[in-house]
This record gives structure tokens, sequence and C-alpha cells, in this order.
């Protein structure tokens, strides 16, 4: 009978997530929040999880590794999220809501602040490279959008991005998500941030903007 990869646990499971990979993503998310990347060991990180330091490399051979892939856990889903509403046809002020309040969301529901992972300064580093690419990204697709409604020499252009990425600093890092993720609404934070975005562009805020905000992104998520 096939064994499970990697190396025996310590000790049973400590951690939140459905495999090993997803307990050190957990693990690692609180130990980076709380006292940073330099400070913190893969040692450290496989403890808190109950496996040994040896395991863990069977699933990140390295502590940037871990760093790099929880950083791109803020940034992704939203990437792909701006690829969808491009093809659809609803208008730029609904898509430009629904791309603040999902960002928001996103940041809210997990369960350590990792949006704050963005302000150590390790990740500045050129090994992160690909996230600034992917953020780079993401940041020139809210402002494609607000051009759209704006024109694209407005000097408020880059607002609705950094208003969606100050969810960070409204939720806490207490290792409680600050929304549900399963929730058929939206976080009130996520709508109080999309609502500013479009305020701050003068733009009328669309009818029933977050029902058809969460149809779409169940919408999405079946494809």
């Amino acid at each position: 009978m096939a064994g499970q990869v990697g190396r025996p646990r310590k000790q049973s499971p400590r951690r939140r997530g459905a495999t090993a990979r997803e307990e050190i993503l957990d693990a690692a998310s609180e130990l980076f929040t709380r006292q940073g990347f330099a400070t913190t060991s893969t040692h450290q990180i496989a403890d808190a999880v109950g496996i040994r330091q040896a395991s863990l490399y069977y699933h990140f051979p390295s502590k940037t590794e871990i760093f790099l892939t929880l950083l791109k856990s803020t940034i992704e889903p939203s990437v792909k999220l701006a690829e969808q509403l491009a093809a659809t046809d609803e208008p730029a002020p609904l898509r430009l809501w629904a791309m603040v309040a999902a960002e928001a969301r996103l940041l809210l529901v997990s369960r350590w602040n990792v949006g704050r992972l963005y302000q150590l300064p390790v990740a500045a580093s050129e090994e992160f490279a690909e996230y600034h690419a992917q953020r780079a990204e993401l940041a020139e697709s809210f402002r494609t959008l607000a051009a759209e409604l704006v024109g694209g020499d407005d000097p408020r252009l880059t607002l609705p991005f950094h208003l969606a990425m100050s969810a960070i600093e409204m939720r806490d890092n207490t290792g409680t998500p600050a929304a549900d993720a399963e929730a058929d609404e939206l976080p009130q934070i996520a709508v109080t941030l999309a609502d500013a975005a479009l305020d701050v562009l003068h733009t009328e805020l669309p009818e029933g903007r977050g029902p058809r905000t969460v149809a779409l992104l169940k919408g999405f998520a079946g494809e």
C-alpha cells in the first residue's frame, strides 16, 4: 500500500488545512505576520505544524517559496477576475466596483492578515519579482477600468486600487477571518470600499451592485 509522501508527523495535526501544504501555509502566515520573515525559520514553521523540518521541504523548497506563495495568494485570484470581467458585457462602473469589492474580500477572508506581508522590507527583494509583476498587472487593471470612467489623464486613476488594498488596515490579525468566504453577501467593509472607489471618481453607483457582483463571482467560480 502506498504511503503518504514525506516523513511521519511528530504529532497529530494542530493547524487548519485539508492537507499538510495548507497547514504549512497557515502556520507560516501566522509566524510571518506576527514576527516577520527574517526571524521566522523553517524549523519554527514545521514545529508549528507538528512535522519534522525535513518533511516541510517535500512541500516547499525554501522559506522564500512559502513567502512567495502567500504573497501571490493575495493577488492571483484578482488578476484572474480582471480577465474574466473584461470578457463580459457588464458596464465599466460595475466591473470596477466588483474588482474593488472582490479584492477587499480576498484580503478579509484569510485567517491571518497576509496582506501585511507586502509591507515587510523583504517583500521588495528581487526574489519576489514574480509577485511584483502580478501586482503591477492588477494595479494596471484597476487603472484601466478607472480610465474608462474619468479619462486616462485623471490624477485619481490609482485610487480604486489603493482603496481595495486598504482592507489590510481595516482588519486584525488574531487568527479569525474578518469575513466569511462562503457568505452569499459581500463583507460590509468590501462594500464600503467599493462604494468609496466609485464615489471618489464621481461615478454613480450601479443598481444592485452587491447581488450582481456575487452572481458574477459565483458564475466565474463554476466555470
